[in-house]
């Protein structure tokens, strides 16, 4: 089964009473202490600043404002009854949600987030946008299996997705592939005709989604209805947070040497607790499987060339992450454009693995800021599109913060975050090879 972040299963309707909307506080806000603290986004905001876990943004503080006025919104508003279909006449006012785009490591996630915590119902889901497509085309496949062939999949699929989710926040939203983009004009103006609302991050304009797609114009009323129903606002502080110093725990090992060999093995041990290794297991999974070289209690270990220079795709790695808590990856090259499937098969997997809070230790031949080359490191033209830069700089982006000491102590590995906690020592492998 795909995995579904944060997903809800049940269909309970956000209510609190029948108030109409109400004005909003200011958002020209100078410093964090003027936020309002009525409770929901800011009140989460201004606490996690005054516990030193954010930096005080100016462009995050606009955004989580315009997130508790939608909060705030969301109070009073009763969603209608979706017990038979809904048609474009039935069609409810609701909030208007919101569309975050912006560059990598800018705080967009973490604003979302903030907002999905704070709504006070069951009936809301997060999960990142390639998970859900992966889903919703798995919806698709099965509706067409078990009806006949005449009728609509997209209105029915709709329906059951806003039954179960009042509230939907996507992360990461993208549309890359033309089957995707078919399916999102019809999905998407049927869910709000259902009356949900969304929130997403996205690396994009929705003006600049899909751009230079095959049949793009089919396309273009999905991005009017984007603009229509969300606000689109601009997280482009220009500072990644992810790259800000940061106390490490050095799981990552370069350049590769005996040395960086024995420190997986150490790490690979320890985080296992000495268990029995299954050699050359398996993971079976929607008529899939996946070879896993070795693996322990929860931890497996791979080649780069058993990932990301066979023919895995993205329900490969999200299984693998929901499967374990912490991947061993050995023998990471350096990227060029000869290796242009690998490096998008490498970024795919650190997504799957960085969506599920996966704790990687790995062994590769240059530092992260020298994995990828040429255009890959950030210049576009030739063969690399802006997306593909943009891909680029993400993975680099999340590998830094997931070498930190905060992501392994946070991280499913309760071995590995405990003795992030209390290390002293410049990297995992020298606490771990003293125990």
């Amino acid at each position: 089964m795909l995995r579904q972040i944060s997903a809800c299963r049940h269909p309970a309707i956000l209510r609190a009473s029948t108030r109409g909307f109400h004005a909003a506080s200011s958002l020209l806000t100078h410093t964090v202490d003027a936020l309002d603290t009525n409770g929901g986004p800011v009140r989460e905001y201004k606490r996690m600043v005054q516990d030193g876990r954010l930096i005080d943004d100016a462009f995050q503080r606009s955004i989580v404002s315009k997130l508790d006025r939608l909060y705030q919104d969301l109070l009073v508003f009763t969603p209608p009854p979706l017990l038979f279909g809904t048609k474009d006449s039935e069609r409810v006012t609701a909030p208007r949600g919101l569309y975050i785009y912006g560059d990598v490591g800018t705080g967009k996630t973490t604003t979302m987030d903030m907002f999905y915590t704070s709504i006070p119902t069951t009936s809301k889901r997060r999960v990142h946008f390639h998970s859900f497509m992966l889903e919703v085309h798995a919806r698709i496949n099965h509706f067409r299996r078990t009806h006949h062939a005449h009728e609509d999949p997209v209105p029915t699929i709709a329906r059951e997705l806003a039954r179960a989710s009042r509230v939907v926040c996507f992360d990461e939203f993208q549309v890359t592939d033309i089957a995707d983009a078919m399916v999102l004009r019809r999905l998407l103006h049927e869910m709000f005709v259902c009356g949900v609302v969304m929130v997403t991050t996205s690396n994009r304009h929705p003006d600049a989604l899909y751009a230079n797609g095959i049949q793009r114009e089919s396309f273009m009323p999905c991005i009017d209805e984007l603009k229509l129903k969300c606000e689109c606002v601009s997280l482009d502080s220009g500072t990644d947070y992810r790259k800000l110093v940061r106390e490490s725990a050095r799981v990552f090992f370069a350049p590769i040497t005996q040395n960086t060999n024995d420190a997986l093995m150490a790490v690979f041990s320890r985080a296992s607790q000495n268990a029995r290794v299954q050699v050359n297991g398996e993971l079976r999974f929607l008529g899939r499987s996946l070879r896993v070289p070795r693996s322990a209690r929860g931890v497996a270990w791979f080649e780069f060339s058993d990932l990301c220079t066979q023919a895995h795709g993205s329900a490969d790695y999200i299984e693998l992450a929901r499967h374990f808590h912490t991947l061993v990856l050995s023998n990471v090259p350096v990227m060029h454009m000869d290796d242009r499937n690998a490096a998008r098969r490498f970024i795919t997997l650190i997504d799957a693995l960085y969506e599920a809070h996966v704790v990687l230790v790995m062994s590769s031949e240059a530092e992260i800021n020298a994995l990828f080359t040429g255009e890959f490191g950030g210049k576009k033209g030739g063969c690399v599109g802006e997306e593909e830069v943009f891909a680029f700089q993400r993975a680099v982006s999340r590998l830094v913060e997931m070498q930190s000491r905060k992501w392994i102590t946070s991280g499913r590995n309760d071995v590995l975050a405990e003795h992030a906690q209390r290390m002293d020592a410049d990297t995992v492998d020298q606490v771990l090879a003293t125990n």
